[in-house]
């Protein structure tokens, strides 16, 4: 019997997605819920396994191809003796005669190992994976791969036209430089959508705020000491940050909502579910943390640690990325002073953290170095105003400058 396998709607009405690898060959036997394809959705990167075990009869799709949901991705000739109800949203598999997709794949291409962040960098460069020599572990193609790749193919080029000597007039600017058109990637699609709603929507108000962080960092070289002899992990700046905040939340509960747009309506959370905004090859992810409040900081650094892991290697769940009441932009890694961070809808403020620094400051009239870092605090303006956002602020200040105002008042 033969069982072809179509699209499911992998979450959230999700219409298509792209195929990003192919993990088996035709020809090749799987085993029941083995990974057979990953494929790219407007979300993340998901691996489909098998629903039955048998022989990959055909591959129906090229990888890059964008495949609506509901459409045949491959063909197993299965070793169950009854007929398999397809696992896509349309009708079941007909036996010994599987369904055909309404645009049939190209002449199957050479595989060639390359991991997804490569594969979008070829797509965006116009090169076929199959024309380049892979340096990697088993011949894997790298990113360095493609570019010298381009930089001979432009050599060779420049060499096999010969050009007569002309002279350029005065005054005529001779451009000759190449154009790429690269079109959004799925993830970027969904970003460009977003952002536009959330600008065109919410009037957006951003507060800049310096905090002291002379208690914070004194505060984390000792529970680093003490993690160490007790052989517990280490604390992350991101994850006393992320307690601090969801404490400064609970204070200033409207903070930790979300705006209807439609009925016009605010939701107060009693939960903080603290989103973190992540940057990936892919582009920008935004995995949640969910009910901070009742984790502690250890928990928070190994939670955060495992889903930043997962967005940058592109293994997220779409469950993994929803729900959350507030988020957290955090670029001190990247550097940076200040930022106008876009609000996630339907959230009403995001804030952004920047690095924190030794600077010359003025404390008691005498000049002398302290630690401070800049935060920015947008906010949408229908539901706050500007006096909320500066008690937010202040808030937060009073536990980085102190980290045992929030032991105090944790509970």
């Amino acid at each position: 019997m033969t069982l072809a396998f179509q699209l499911p709607d992998i979450g959230e009405g999700v219409a298509e997605a792209e195929v990003v690898r192919w993990l088996v060959q035709e020809g090749e036997w799987i085993e029941r819920d083995q990974p057979i394809v990953e494929v790219q959705t407007d979300k993340a990167v998901v691996e489909l396994p098998a629903p039955e075990s048998g022989q990959i009869q055909k591959l129906m799709w090229d990888q890059g191809a964008t495949v609506p949901v509901g459409e045949v991705l491959y063909v197993i000739a299965s070793t169950v003796a009854e007929p398999i109800q397809s696992t896509g949203q349309n009708s079941a598999t007909k036996a010994d005669k599987p369904s055909q997709p309404t645009v049939k794949k190209e002449k199957q291409k050479q595989r060639v190992l390359a991991a997804p962040s490569t594969r979008r960098l070829a797509r965006e460069l116009g090169v076929d994976l199959t024309q380049v020599s892979g340096t990697g572990p088993n011949g894997r193609v790298v990113d360095g791969d493609i570019r010298r790749f381009l930089a001979s193919k432009q050599t060779n080029s420049e060499a096999s036209v010969t050009q007569e000597p002309s002279v350029e007039p005065i005054g005529q600017n001779v451009c000759a430089s190449k154009v790429v058109q690269t079109p959004l990637s799925p993830i970027r699609k969904v970003i460009a959508e977003r952002l536009t709603f959330s600008l065109t929507h919410k009037p957006h108000a951003t507060h800049f705020d310096e905090l002291d962080c002379a208690g914070l960092v004194e505060w984390k070289k000792r529970r680093d000491v003490e993690n160490q002899l007790q052989n517990l992990p280490k604390l992350t700046y991101m994850a006393i940050l992320m307690k601090m905040i969801a404490q400064t939340l609970k204070i200033h509960p409207h903070f930790n909502a979300h705006f209807d747009e439609d009925s016009q309506l605010i939701h107060t959370h009693s939960s903080i579910s603290i989103g973190m905004a992540t940057d990936t090859p892919q582009g920008l992810l935004v995995p949640v943390v969910h009910q901070v409040e009742q984790k502690n900081m250890i928990q928070l650094a190994q939670e955060i640690k495992q889903l930043t892991d997962q967005a940058r290697a592109g293994k997220l769940m779409p469950a993994q990325m929803k729900g959350s009441t507030f988020t957290i932009s955090n670029a001190g890694a990247l550097g940076g002073k200040w930022a106008t961070p876009i609000i996630h809808p339907p959230e009403v403020a995001i804030l952004a953290l920047h690095p924190i620094e030794q600077k010359p400051v003025v404390v008691n009239g005498e000049l002398t170095v302290g630690w401070r870092m800049n935060v920015s605090l947008s906010f949408d303006h229908r539901v706050m105003d500007g006096a909320d956002a500066i008690r937010f602020t202040q808030t937060l200040g009073a536990y980085t400058s102190d980290p045992g105002k929030l032991i105090q008042e944790w509970k």
